[in-house]
């Protein structure tokens, strides 16, 4: 016996069709409307009302803010591989006074206060300060993560 191609094609539907008539023949109580699925109609996401028209500026946390004055400021050189801060070892504050440090480095290096978890980024040649406001007593160090020197000691009591 000799197929052509439509009868091929039609002799694999019905393959088909019986496959698919003998894989649901196990559940009586399925019916046509049950087995018969539809794909939503997609729906396009929300626009926002507002589209930002410029990009919003961000001031990074360690910027110097001109109208602030501290009540104790310490400056803090980095050049050569020496550490200067101003010819202080130790750096007195009282509770509740606002302390700023303004650094500048000729490597990239970042001084940390210890107690107050306050961190300073410094890339070459760019100065950079952070000010924070004292609430701990105690004597806290201020040191160099990247060449892991001491700058000087805050004491605040």
């Amino acid at each position: 016996m000799r197929l052509s191609l439509r009868g091929a094609v039609a002799a694999c539907l019905a393959t088909v069709a019986v496959t698919v008539a003998l894989t649901s023949c196990g559940t009586a109580e399925t019916s046509v409307a049950e087995t018969t699925t539809t794909s939503p109609t997609p729906t396009p996401a929300p626009t926002p009302a507002t589209t930002p028209t410029a990009k919003p500026t961000v001031v990074p946390r360690t910027s110097p803010t001109p109208a602030s004055t501290a009540d104790v400021t310490v400056d803090v050189s980095i050049a050569g591989g020496k550490i200067t801060a101003g010819g202080q070892a130790v750096v007195k504050a009282k509770p509740g006074q606002t302390v700023r440090i303004t650094a500048v480095s000729d490597v990239p290096e970042s001084l940390h206060v210890h107690g107050y978890d306050k961190t300073l980024d410094l890339k070459p040649g760019k100065p950079g300060s952070v000010e924070f406001t004292t609430s701990i007593k105690g004597i806290f160090e201020v040191e160099t993560h990247e060449s892991g020197k001491l700058v000087f000691k805050l004491q605040v009591s």
